[in-house]
C-alpha cells in the first residue's frame, strides 16, 4: 500500500501535468528544467482561497456544501474574508515560493498554485467541477489529505515553503474567526455582529467586569 512517505515520483508528475492544464499551459520536468510558468487566474485563486476558508470553518456557503461538510449558519466564507486572506498571503509570501517546482509566482497566487497542485495529486478528478480551483472541488476529507501531503512532502523541510505550508490553515483560521465580515475599512469600525463572534459565542466588547472596578474592600494601598 502506498503511504505518504513513499509518495511516488510518478504520482507527483501526474499531479503536475493535470494541474498545469488547469492553471495554464505548462511544461517542465521534476528536475527543475522549467519552460512555461503557470499563472493562476484571479478567479482560480479566489476559488482556492474560499475552498481553504470553507475547509477551516465550514458554513452555509456553496464551497462548504460542495465539500460535503457544511452548517446552517455562515462560516469562513463570508464577505471580505477571501480578499483579506489573499492580502495576507500577498504580504506573507513576497518571494517566489515554489520556483523549485517551476512555479515562479508569489503571494496568494503561489499559495493557490501549490494547494491546487497537491489537490490534483490527491484527487485527479478535481480538475473538473463547479469551481475553477481543483482544491475547491475536493471533498472535506480529501482536502485534509492535501494538507497531510503538504505537511509530509520530503522536499520542503528547511526551505521557506515549509513555513508557508504550516501557515496556510493557521492564517485562514485567523481570518475566519476575525471581525472582517462586519468591519468597515473606511470607517474603521464594526457595522454589525461579526460571524467570528457567532462561531465562538463571543459576547462582544465589555467595558469591564464589576469585580475589577475600584478596589477590593475599599483598600487602595498597602503599608509596608
Amino acid at each position: 500500500m502506498e503511504t505518504n512517505a513513499l509518495w511516488s515520483r510518478r504520482r507527483f508528475l501526474g499531479g503536475v501535468v493535470a494541474t498545469g492544464a488547469v492553471l495554464t499551459s505548462v511544461a517542465w520536468s521534476f528536475a527543475g528544467e522549467a519552460t512555461a510558468q503557470p499563472t493562476p487566474s484571479s478567479h482560480s485563486v479566489r476559488d482556492t482561497i474560499n475552498g481553504i476558508l470553507a475547509f477551516v470553518a465550514p458554513g452555509n456557503d456553496p464551497y462548504s456544501q460542495h465539500q460535503g461538510v457544511s452548517t446552517e449558519v455562515p462560516g469562513g466564507v463570508t464577505p471580505g474574508a477571501a480578499e483579506t486572506l489573499e492580502r495576507t498571503f500577498d504580504l506573507a509570501v513576497p518571494i517566489p515560493l515554489i520556483d523549485m517546482l517551476g512555479i515562479a509566482v508569489t503571494g496568494s497566487s503561489a499559495i493557490a498554485a501549490l494547494v491546487d497542485l497537491f489537490a490534483v495529486t490527491a484527487g485527479p478528478a478535481s480538475v473538473a467541477g463547479p469551481f475553477a480551483s481543483p482544491f475547491a472541488n475536493l471533498s472535506h476529507a480529501t482536502k485534509a489529505h492535501v494538507f497531510e501531503l503538504l505537511d509530509t512532502e520530503p522536499q520542503f523541510p528547511g526551505r521557506p515553503i515549509e513555513y508557508a505550508v504550516n501557515a496556510i490553515p493557521t492564517l485562514a483560521a485567523f481570518v475566519a474567526y476575525s471581525e472582517v465580515s462586519s468591519f468597515d475599512g473606511e470607517l474603521r469600525e464594526l457595522t454589525g455582529r461579526p460571524v467570528g463572534w457567532e462561531l465562538t459565542g463571543y459576547e462582544g466588547v465589555s467595558d469591564g467586569w464589576d469585580e475589577f472596578q475600584g478596589y477590593y474592600g475599599g483598600v487602595d494601598r498597602a503599608e509596608g
